[in-house]
């Protein structure tokens, strides 16, 4: 119930921001589709009129009609046009509105999402509730037509028209009941396409592996895929029943009322021009009703697209604050030392995994050093990294920036002092260098690199990525060292790198870069090359257990 009130609440206001710039013509196109309706209906009248009036055809009926059909056109066209110009721009606010989400979202709470899911709502979620917006306005139309249709009833026999609303409302009871059942098996399938979306990601992603290891293969073919393929279809087949049982309840109805017409006729008397109308009505609004009933899963789907992007909204109420504003940076700022103290970040059991801390510790790292940080697989290196570049906030304890200590409000200007290459970097092919400096500074770091024989710059891109996984993380060193901030944060940088650019990484790289000024924070296995750092911190489960030190030069 919590849950729920909380995405009401969100529908609330997120109805009310997004309507509000777009509010006038949608409300334009809303009325204007109405009347559409009202003049189909009005026309209908004018057809039964002239296909039933006594004598002969009475002055103004053709002209009244031609102006009733003209309404409805206009109307209708009217109606879609302005619904489809606000759904677009509905679209595009919640897209923009999805992404600023993401943006801003703590980095463990998109960690533990994964990107199938976060996928699955930038190019499905928004794209679903833009198609209901957009199908609004043929449902507009189809109210003023019902509407329209309803009144005309009235006025031929209002006994008739009641016996019909009876009957009507028995089919919207049943039909609710249906589309309930429907609501449910869309909860179903959304949460289908997330499984599948991992498994289409898997096959993109993992090629090679899928290629080389048959076990593998068949395994996600025969049995991860073809399970959510299957589950998929059942749940489809299941929709389209509950949708044909709407159509078969739609239809019977109106077989019912038609029985009920006869017997009406038979029992009671009704004239010709009476009987027809109703006939010409029922007749007519099949059309309406079954848009109505194509309409339906459509609102199902954006309830469970929207739910999903509210989830996310109300679970990423802690976003960070500041991140999407333009602030000059200050990346060329020098800086004196970082200080963790008594800082800890843990992690609660999950699945088979155990609960694990990182902490509490204590470490400085001054200006122009070179750090190592080594240690066992799991013994908490990268979350280490990632708290000392502001990617986890501490649980306990405070990191110091020239004995600053670094806040909520001026975590993300703490960040702009690092420039890192995670182990799972992502490397952009636009060049953003510092301040002062053009793409073609990155044209002598090519040159050191042994790249400048495959990437060139053009128009501020690199001209390529398509490179070994040991040319690629040299490209991402360049994109690092172009931005131009005091701190490198390099997460075995070396590892895919030959024997050769290995050494010259640690003997050379390092210590240039040193020279100009940056302090360099490196995870390593590779213990032959451990006296090229200025310190070595060793982690073992969590906790600092030795940091060996050796004299340091200084900085030039």
């Amino acid at each position: 119930m919590g849950q729920d009130s909380a995405i009401l609440r969100h529908f609330r206001h997120d109805a009310i921001r997004l309507l509000r710039p777009v509010w006038p013509l949608v409300s334009v196109a809303t009325a204007l589709g109405a009347v559409g309706g009202l003049a189909t209906a009005a026309a209908l009248t004018k057809i039964n009129e002239a296909f039933y009036g006594e004598g002969a055809l009475a002055d103004g009926v053709l002209l009244a009609f031609a102006g009733f059909a003209a309404l409805s056109v206009l109307g209708t066209f009217a109606a879609s046009f302005g619904n489809s110009y606000a759904g677009g721009r509905i679209q595009a606010a919640l897209s923009r509105d999805l992404t600023d989400k993401i943006l801003t979202a703590p980095i463990e709470r998109i960690e533990r999402l994964g990107k199938h899911k976060l996928l699955a709502s930038l190019q499905g979620d928004v794209t679903t509730i833009f198609t209901a917006i957009a199908f609004l306005s043929p449902m507009v139309v189809a109210g003023g037509t019902l509407v329209g249709c309803a009144a005309y009833m009235i006025f031929l026999s209002p006994a008739l028209s009641a016996a019909t609303a009876v009957v009507l409302i028995l089919e919207s009871l049943g039909a609710n009941a249906l589309r309930r059942n429907m609501l449910r098996s869309f909860e179903e399938v959304r949460k289908n396409r997330e499984a599948t979306q991992k498994h289409y990601l898997t096959l993109t992603e993992a090629a090679k592996e899928l290629r080389i290891g048959r076990e593998r293969r068949l395994h996600l073919r025969d049995v991860a895929l073809s399970a959510c393929i299957e589950q998929g279809r059942h749940l489809m087949t299941r929709i389209a029943v509950i949708l044909q049982s709407l159509s078969m309840l739609s239809q019977s109805t109106n077989f019912l009322l038609f029985a009920g017409l006869i017997a009406y006729k038979v029992l009671a008397g009704i004239s010709g021009a009476e009987l027809s109308g109703f006939v010409l009505v029922l007749l007519y609004i099949q059309a309406p009703i079954g848009q109505l009933i194509h309409f339906v899963p459509m609102i199902g789907q954006a309830q469970v697209a929207y739910r999903r992007i509210a989830e996310f909204s109300e679970e990423g109420a802690e976003a960070e604050a500041g991140l999407l504003a333009a602030v000059p940076s200050e990346a060329g700022r020098r800086i004196r030392e970082i200080t963790l103290r008594g800082v800890s970040h843990g992690f609660p059991a999950a699945g088979d995994k155990a609960p694990f801390t990182l902490g509490p510790l204590d470490l400085t790292i001054r200006a122009g050093e070179i750090l190592f940080i080594v240690g066992e697989n799991g013994s908490g290196k990268t979350t280490l990294i990632k708290l000392l570049l502001g990617l986890y906030p501490p649980q306990a304890g405070e990191i110091l920036l020239d004995g600053i200590p670094v806040m909520a409000g001026t975590r993300d200007a703490y960040r702009q002092h690092f420039s890192a290459i995670f182990f799972d970097y992502h490397l952009f092919d636009e060049l953003i260098p510092a301040d002062g400096a053009g793409p073609e500074a990155a044209r002598p770091l090519l040159e050191r690199l042994d790249l400048a024989h495959k990437v060139g710059i053009s128009e501020g891109r690199f001209s390529t990525t398509d490179l070994s996984t040991g040319q690629r993380k040299r490209l991402a060193l360049v994109q690092a060292v172009l931005e131009g901030r005091p701190v490198l944060v390099l997460d075995e940088w070396a590892a895919e790198q030959d024997p050769t650019f290995r050494r010259r990484f640690y003997e050379e790289l390092l210590p240039d870069l040193r020279s100009g000024g940056r302090t360099l924070i490196v995870i390593s296995h590779d213990d032959r090359y451990f006296d090229a750092a200025d310190r070595v911190l060793h982690l073992a489960e969590g906790r600092i257990v030795e940091i060996t030190e050796r004299a340091m030069a200084e900085p030039a």
